[in-house]
């Protein structure tokens, strides 16, 4: 035999709710945000993508402005070169090619001849040399480079043409970007150097007229480094001459890009390149960094605030659900204590009522017994009859306080189910013919000959539903069937009447100590309201369920089950 124990109804602990809130709350507050942080790096990427696209795609369009311009003033050097080997370079013919190349002056600034000694001896401006008075080009790092260039470290670029530094020049007093080309004779010889100066101040215009910022703007600048025309903030700028050694190289690795660059000034800036065709030469557009992404930190303001307030607003929350929680403890601790002294104070009144209770019955059956009068026999019976009744009302509230209190114990045995069937329908048979009721046991196939349980508090269970539905069904028939559960682990009982049913929101609620379905049944019936409560919580002793199924009009069907072993 195994002896088993309910356990002691103690107050629920608040450290799982706790616990649970807690961790909800920082999974909540996690995932917010880390999606927060998530969404503005990706906006940060997006916006840093998209405007190094728009440099890039700015930078492309200047470039072609420019490549068209050199490629033309190229030709004219080229013209130059065709007219020395003609013998008939002359002040009109650099007149007439720097008029076809539709530049001059406004960027064709002059198209000059200097000779092989560095002398200059005419321009469209000066066909013949005679006003600038055949000045001395000769230390010009742009002649140099081509009639010694054994004294300067600069070599000629692209296809032996010279790109030079902006200089102011000696004829035209402009400031200029010089383009230069050996003229060499067909013998090999040198002859001189063509020369087309481009007026910075026309890319300067130009640049001037695209909006990039404060701190944004445009960069025309040689492979290595040296800056050509430059404007910052709708301002042209010479000072620091160079680009930063990063964008040097890049625009050396690649022929179109971008990248994040900080220039001497300080101000970072997003960088959008594309090499001048095959110039030694980039076009750079940039925007600073804060103005690129001012958008974006109006973005990442809102999505913060909005991440803080929803943070707030959890924690709040949160600590309010936990005040509650340690109320409602508090106050499940407070009822706990106050059932446990109503539970203490029903038990000690029982025992203290059982005594003289024993007695009244005692006398009572001795003067039915003995008396000879038939009126003293009829109410010694009627006081027998209370005093049993009250007797098993003590019995019930012992029960119920020895669960509530976790000592109620019971003893799993063998039990034969047909000799208990047979005893439990025995003991209501008389009752249920009384009222015209017949009481019916179905064994269904495949119960087993015995089931390892409490006897006495099975038979308890039974006693109370097979009472209960002797007392409410009116007429008709009464019907204890068993049989084995589907997964043929378990044994249900189910005791069925055809009474008046009970309603589906009072199915739960006979189920509660001291309460019956509705005030009209406690006055018509009568009861305490603890048989099924007593029921119910013998059932889960025995590891077993106790359910209804009923409709009203259509009687009611309780389903006891209880494991096989």
């Amino acid at each position: 035999m195994t002896e088993i124990s309910t356990p002691p109804n103690h107050q629920r602990s608040a450290a799982p709710y706790t616990k649970a809130a807690l961790v909800f709350s920082a999974l909540v507050l996690f995932g917010s945000w880390v999606m927060a942080l998530s969404i503005l790096q990706w906006q940060w990427k997006e916006t840093l993508d998209a405007e190094m696209r728009q440099n890039t795609n700015t930078a492309v369009a200047f470039k072609e402005h420019t490549l068209r311009i050199l490629d033309t003033v190229d030709q004219a050097a080229l013209l130059i070169q065709q007219k020395m080997d003609e013998k008939s370079l002359t002040g009109d013919a650099l007149v007439r090619i720097a008029r076809e190349t539709g530049m001059a002056p406004q960027i064709l600034t002059q198209l000059s001849f200097v000779d092989a000694n560095g002398i200059f001896r005419g321009s469209n401006l000066d066909p013949d040399g005679s006003r600038s008075k055949n000045v001395d080009l000769s230390e010009r790092e742009h002649v140099r480079v081509h009639l010694r260039p054994d004294t300067t470290s600069a070599r000629p670029m692209h296809n032996g043409l010279f790109i030079s530094q902006p200089l102011v020049g000696k004829v035209s007093g402009v400031r200029t970007i010089q383009l230069t080309r050996k003229l060499v004779g067909k013998d090999g010889s040198t002859l001189g150097v063509a020369v087309a100066s481009l007026d910075q101040q026309h890319f300067t215009e130009v640049y001037r007229d695209v909006n990039f910022g404060a701190q944004g703007g445009v960069v025309l600048a040689r492979l290595d480094g040296q800056i050509l025309a430059r404007v910052i903030g709708g301002a042209s700028t010479d000072s620091n001459p160079t680009l930063p050694n990063d964008i040097t190289a890049a625009t050396r690795k690649q022929r179109i890009g971008a990248l994040m660059s900080t220039g001497s000034d300080g101000v970072q800036r997003i960088i959008g390149f594309s090499r001048v065709g095959d110039y030694d030469l980039s076009m750079q557009t940039g925007t600073a960094v804060e103005q690129s992404f001012a958008s974006w930190r109006n973005l990442r303001t809102t999505v913060l605030l909005l991440t803080l307030a929803l943070s707030l607003s959890l924690v709040t929350f949160v600590a309010a659900f936990l005040v509650s929680i340690r109320r409602l403890t508090r106050s499940e601790a407070e009822a706990q204590r106050a059932n446990q002294a109503k539970s203490e104070f029903l038990t000690s009144m029982s025992h203290e009522l059982r005594t003289p209770l024993t007695s009244i019955r005692g006398f009572a059956e001795l003067m039915e017994l003995r008396s000879k009068e038939p009126v003293v026999r009829e109410q010694s019976a009627l006081i027998r009859q209370g005093a049993e009744h009250l007797n098993v009302l003590l019995t019930d509230i012992l029960d119920l306080a020895k669960i509530e209190a976790g000592v109620m114990t019971g003893t799993l045995e063998p039990v034969a189910v047909h000799a208990l069937l047979d005893e439990v329908t025995n003991l209501f048979r008389v009752s249920a013919s009384a009222k015209g009721l017949s009481l019916t046991v179905v064994e269904g196939p495949g119960i087993p000959a015995t089931l390892n349980t409490d006897r006495l508090k099975l038979k308890q269970i039974l006693h109370n539903l097979l009472s209960n539905a002797i007392k409410f069904t009116p007429a008709g028939s009464i019907t204890l069937a068993v049989e084995p559960t589907a997964d043929a682990q378990h044994v249900s009982f189910h005791i069925s009447d055809t009474g008046p049913g009970i309603a589906p929101y009072s199915q739960e609620l006979i189920f509660e100590k001291f309460r019956q379905g509705n005030a009209r049944v406690s006055y018509e019936h009568g009861g305490t309201g603890l048989g099924l409560a007593l029921a119910r919580e013998l059932a889960g002793l025995l590891g077993g369920t106790l359910t209804l199924q009923s409709r009203v009009g259509d009687g009611s069907t309780f389903t006891l089950t209880l494991p096989l072993a």
